[in-house]
């Protein structure tokens, strides 16, 4: 009975554990594209001040795969599972963790770009739209 009772109160503080919440206040939305003479160029086009929230957590499937749910204002805007993890780029001079993620609204691959501090994240969509918190 002991066993069964630690067994059950190990995976709920497993559970506590591997969840946490990251809150942003501005999305940035940006498109990456070549400009007439070759060059590389960045141009905004949204600027958004809301509540956003990250929700992280892991799935239940006992495989550890890593879920965020992204929140505006309280409502949740879609979900993502991670698919592969594809090591650390340095983007403006930072470290990000660079992943492969399943977005279940737009229904395609998007990469995300995690700081190791978690104060920054980046979500760039195929469409090569990518998204600022």
């Amino acid at each position: 009975m002991k066993k069964v009772l630690l067994s059950g109160a190990m995976v709920l503080l497993g559970t506590f554990c591997f969840s946490q919440n990251y809150y942003f206040y501005n999305r940035q939305e940006s498109i990456k594209y070549s400009d007439s003479y070759g060059k590389t160029q960045y141009k905004v086009i949204s600027n958004d001040t809301s509540n956003y929230k990250f929700y992280f957590e892991l799935s239940t499937d006992g495989k550890g795969t890593q879920l965020f749910t992204v929140y505006k204002n309280n409502e949740e805007m879609y979900w993502a599972a991670e698919l592969k993890k594809s090591g650390y780029k340095e983007v403006a001079g930072k470290i990000f963790k660079q992943s492969l993620y399943y977005n279940t609204a737009s229904k395609e691959n998007i990469y995300v770009f995690i700081s190791q501090d978690y104060k920054r994240i980046i979500v760039m969509s195929s469409d090569g739209i990518a998204e600022y918190y």
